[in-house]
């Protein structure tokens, strides 16, 4: 089944395959981060250069790229507003040995704080996975409307 439309203009093999590597690095940057950061800048200097079908990839992946690092910066600042002020507790229950002794006030945000993360984390590859199968199908990434040549 071809699911390129016939008057939109096949981008070049070369246009996909740095798009796959953009997609490529940012899977690679869940789990080191400067795989992500040289993927978003890939994506910026290239989103002008090639076309509709592949710039909507690219604006896909920098809007992933800034959510992500938006919800996880949010996430950590609230875990350490939370952990900071109990450091000290910490320390000494963990000297201790006394790990049973770990206030609720830093248990429970400490849970929900990982759970945050880990939820991020399955948000990005999700959305990794959906933009990669819609590239290899040779569509526009999701909610973005390649423009037919009648259009132009």
């Amino acid at each position: 089944m071809n699911t390129i439309q016939p008057d939109v203009p096949v981008p070049s093999s070369r246009g996909f395959t740095l798009v796959g590597i953009t997609y490529s690095l940012y899977a690679i940057g869940l789990f080191l981060v400067w795989p992500a950061l040289i993927g978003v800048v890939m994506a910026y200097v290239k989103r002008a250069d090639v076309p509709a079908l592949l710039s909507s990839h690219y604006r896909w992946l920098i809007n992933t790229f800034w959510w992500w690092f938006a919800t996880w910066v949010v996430v950590i600042a609230v875990l350490l507003a939370v952990m900071i002020p109990y450091a000290f507790e910490l320390d000494s229950t963990a000297r201790s040995a006394q790990y049973f002794n770990i206030p609720w006030e830093v248990l429970g945000p400490a849970v929900l704080g990982g759970l945050a993360l880990v939820s991020v984390w399955l948000w990005v590859m999700y959305r990794l996975i959906r933009g990669a199968i819609r590239l290899s199908d040779g569509r526009a990434a999701p909610g973005y409307d390649v423009p037919t040549q009648d259009a132009r």
